[in-house]
């Protein structure tokens, strides 16, 4: 398993179990085909296809990326999350 591979598993891993907690904590207002239950169930399915396109993009595309929407989330202000490296 390359190492782009294996930060790819841990990003989808990461990312699933943040969806869990996401739908767990929503629980309460999702109703089986309600406004709130289709939204989260964009973003589950948003999320599945991005992952899938990452894992057949060259690591280096991701990565830069990556940068040009941290920069851009920086100089809008909003609160980037950062891997320890």
């Amino acid at each position: 398993m390359s190492r782009a591979s294996s930060n790819l598993d841990e990003l989808e891993h990461d990312l699933a179990e943040n969806l869990r907690k996401l739908r767990k904590l929503l629980n309460l207002q999702l109703v089986d085909g309600g406004d709130a239950d289709i939204a989260l169930n964009s973003v589950e399915t948003f999320c599945v296809v991005a992952m899938r396109v990452m894992r057949k993009t060259n690591p280096s595309k991701i990565r830069s990326e990556a940068r040009t929407v941290e920069i851009k989330a920086r100089m809008d202000g909003i609160p980037v999350i950062r891997e320890a490296a």
